[in-house]
């Protein structure tokens, strides 16, 4: 090897290591991270019908008679809203009613509702029978449909009588 390839490589080693040097001499103190996630909106309503719900003897009295427990559950933070429909009561002014699926048979007999313990009053149908300005717990909340009627005080036609009861939930 002659002298100048030895100039040559004393250089360029000399050079990594200043470069090596500086790197080092400029390299941060600190760094950061940003972490984020989203949490889905939620939004749901589950109906359990209790037992007994579609065998009530129409031709007595019930008082009070448990026929659904509704859970509501959201994590909506500015609220939600219930409302309760039924099929029978829609386009009429007070309480719902049970009725026949025979066109030839017009009797009807009425019932009232509670929700959560509070009477619903079904103008044209439908009302809303929960206007929460807040989220619900992780579980939901639990509120028990109730009816009640009086059939003895009737003498109704021999025939199976109906109502649907539709329970939505929404956002605010």
């Amino acid at each position: 090897m002659n002298k100048n390839t030895n100039i040559f490589r004393s250089l360029i080693l000399a050079a990594a290591m200043l470069l090596a040097g500086s790197a080092t001499a400029f390299a941060a103190t600190t760094g950061t991270v940003t972490l984020s996630g989203t949490v889905p909106p939620v939004l749901a309503i589950t109906v359990t019908a209790q037992s007994g719900y579609n065998t009530l003897s129409l031709a007595s009295d019930a008082t009070d008679a448990l026929v659904a427990v509704v859970n509501e559950l959201t994590n909506r933070k500015v609220g939600y809203t219930v409302s309760l429909a039924s099929t029978n009561a829609a386009g009429q002014s007070g309480n719902p009613f049970f009725k026949s699926a025979d066109p030839a048979n017009a009797d009807v007999l009425s019932y009232s509702i509670t929700y959560d313990g509070a009477p619903v009053n079904l103008a044209n149908g439908s009302a809303v029978v929960t206007n929460a300005s807040g989220r619900t717990g992780s579980a939901g909340v639990n509120r028990d449909v109730r009816i009640s009627f009086t059939g003895s005080s009737q003498f109704l036609n021999e025939d199976s009588y109906a109502d649907t009861l539709t329970f939505t939930i929404a956002g605010k």
